[in-house]
């Protein structure tokens, strides 16, 4: 597929940029620290929707409906209370919450209203218990609102103070399980009009927002506080919202693939035109008694559809994405909105399914002709039937372009249908809550108490760092960008190696939670201190940094000597370490003349020492022991 000019295709694109503060929740005084230790209750209910303010019932929410499914939520210890399960009024707003949303407000130069008016969002889809999501609009566009990027300002519509939604815990059949413990924790949602010109300015703008974020301390950190939504469309298109692109990298490919895959839609729609391509109605022919002696299992004994689809013939197998074609988009459409996982079309290779000779009967049965598609659902009879209709459905929207939606976010940096795009529909007041007025001085004292942006902070924590120590560029940026140049001035004003500390604070750190799942957050000042200590009277080697902190990190509270008792560790005198080499030497006599034997010699002797020997002094006596 040839490069996109953007410009040409006339993409819009803007961001909601989600972002959890630090705080209690939003309206009760629950934890927000998300630990679920203790289950104290367990609940289960269904959602029906309300008309909003203008008296019309919201499209999402309707789709949500008629899914029929159910929702149990779970309620954790000191995390979640009779507010969280809509059984109390909510109690009065977290200030500290307020204060954050007002100087994010401030700092994108946004209009705040003098009173503040909390709103509830239908939600149905089971993330809200209560049936919606309370929130609250903060900051408006006016003048200058925005952000500076390398392609002009991009304006900020909004922002606004919200109530995290429920956490998915695992999905039954058509149950659904909800931990209560995010649900209610402060949300900020950042949005911006749809000023973003291609897909790498998505990203630069995505982090210069993010970076504006943490710049002040009521910002949480960590995997899953922040999410960013995209909505993106094309000339003739319609506007997509795309959900949940947690990983920023993903951010352009998303972008990218979503401008291609309404290019491609709208190719279609010509055709369709060109060739007068009429809506399609479900006229379903049952057909099982073709397919149920089948040797494949879909078809098998079950209950099958077939339609026809006139001058369709090839239009499944077309690439709308690089990963994804027309037939697989509707497939998708099809397992959202009914029981079924997918259909089988003509334009499919048949003999992986076993039904080539079936298709070949059926296409005679049926008349098609060449230029026809033939399309069959197999299974219990009211749900075949249910999801031809939404067959034609979607193939009838062809004839439109781009349906409006909302779409999921997929690690591969496709997208997949998850529901119609919500209006204003869902929006009516909260009647629980009065409206909260902002004075002008308390503006005038946030605005005086706005912290220093992180960029500029960042800018001179790294010069303070090049005065202090001699490493790369690269390895200062990672130490400030992780937030840990304050131990770091600590552990060089100790007088400890700056290059052991560095690699310590960037590598060994990134390698514990990477690659053995730990917490390094737990990880204080103290535990670092105490490592280092630990290493310069030498009661540790170099080598078992990882070790000490992987230790202090599964459990904070233990001491030093703990650790120590418990690893089993402590320096090997010379002179042990030596009747170790010998031994291993004694055991792999053919390493001694191996060119690589040395580097392998290293590797199975600190196998056996694990960490209580310093790499340098075993290599010295591997080569002492090597020339004898």
């Amino acid at each position: 597929m040839s490069e996109i000019d953007y410009s040409k295709i006339g993409l819009k694109c803007g961001l909601e940029l989600h972002q959890q503060l630090s705080t209690k929740k939003l309206f009760c005084r629950c934890s927000s620290r998300m630990k679920e230790k203790n289950l104290e209750s367990e609940f289960e209910r269904k959602m029906r929707p309300v008309a909003g303010e203008m008296g019309e019932i919201d499209i999402a929410a309707m789709h949500e409906t008629l899914r029929d499914r159910s929702f149990v939520y779970h309620a954790y210890e000191d995390e979640a209370c009779l507010v969280d399960s809509d059984e109390s009024p909510p109690q009065s707003i977290d200030e500290e919450a307020l204060e954050t949303a007002l100087a994010v407000s401030l700092m994108f130069n946004l209009e705040i209203p003098e009173e503040l008016h909390v709103m509830r969002k239908t939600v149905l889809d089971g993330s809200a218990c209560s049936g919606f999501q309370r929130t609250i609009v903060v900051g408006m566009e006016k003048e200058k609102s925005g952000i500076k990027t390398s392609r002009d300002l991009v304006r900020v519509t909004t922002l606004c103070l919200e109530e995290d939604a429920c956490k998915i815990k695992k999905t039954e059949g058509n149950r659904i399980y909800y931990s209560l413990s995010r649900q209610g924790i402060p949300l900020l949602e950042l949005r911006t009009d749809p000023d973003i010109k291609s897909p790498d300015h998505a990203l630069e703008t995505a982090k210069k927002i993010g970076l504006i974020f943490r710049s002040f301390p009521a910002i949480r950190r960590g995997i899953g506080t922040i999410r960013q939504d995209v909505n993106i469309s094309i000339k003739g298109g319609e506007r997509i919202e795309i959900k949940g692109a947690q990983d920023l990298k993903l951010l352009p490919k998303l972008v990218e693939n979503e401008a291609l895959r309404q290019k491609n839609l709208l190719g279609i729609k010509r055709e369709l035109k060109k060739i007068k391509f009429k809506k399609v109605k479900p006229r379903m022919v049952h057909v099982s008694h073709i397919f149920k002696g089948s040797e494949s299992r879909i078809t098998k004994n079950k209950a099958t559809y077939a339609i026809l689809i006139p001058n369709f013939a090839g239009l499944l197998k077309r690439k709308l994405t690089p990963d994804r074609t027309l037939g697989s988009e509707i497939a998708n459409y099809v397992r959202v909105k009914s029981e079924l996982k997918g259909i089988i079309h003509s334009d499919e290779d048949l003999e992986k399914y076993k039904l080539s000779k079936e298709f070949g009967i059926l296409r005679k049965r049926l008349k098609a002709r060449k230029g026809d598609t033939l399309i069959i659902a197999s299974g219990e009879k009211e749900s075949v039937r249910k999801t031809m209709r939404i067959v034609c459905e979607r193939i009838n929207q062809l004839i439109k372009g781009v349906p409006k939606e909302v779409r999921r976010a997929k690690e591969t940096g496709d997208t997949e249908y998850m529901r119609p795009l919500p209006g204003a529909a869902r929006l009516y007041p909260e009647t629980d809550i009065r409206p909260i007025k902002i004075s002008g001085k308390i503006l005038r004292e946030i605005r005086k108490n706005l912290p220093e942006l992180i960029e500029e902070r960042e800018r001179k924590e790294k010069e303070e760092i090049k005065k202090r120590a001699k490493i790369s560029d690269e390895i200062i940026d990672q130490i400030v960008r992780m937030g840990r140049k304050e131990i770091f001035d600590k552990l060089i004003g100790s007088g400890f190696d700056p290059k052991t500390v560095s690699s310590t604070l960037t590598s060994t750190l990134r390698y514990l939670e990477k690659k053995e799942g730990v917490n390094i957050n737990v990880l204080k000042d103290r535990h670092f201190l105490e490592t280092f200590g630990a290493l310069k009277r030498r009661r540790i080697p170099k080598e078992a940094i990882p070790e000490v902190l992987k230790s202090f990190a599964d459990n904070p509270k233990q001491t030093l000597d703990e650790v120590i008792r418990k690893l089993g560790m402590g320096v090997i005198s010379r002179d042990d370490l030596r009747l170790i080499v010998q031994k291993t030497i004694t055991e792999n006599p053919n390493l001694v003349k191996d060119p690589r034997g040395k580097k392998i010699m290293l590797g199975l002797v600190m196998q056996k020492v694990r960490g209580k020997a310093d790499a340098r002094k075993v290599i010295e006596i591997i080569e002492e022991e090597m020339r004898e």
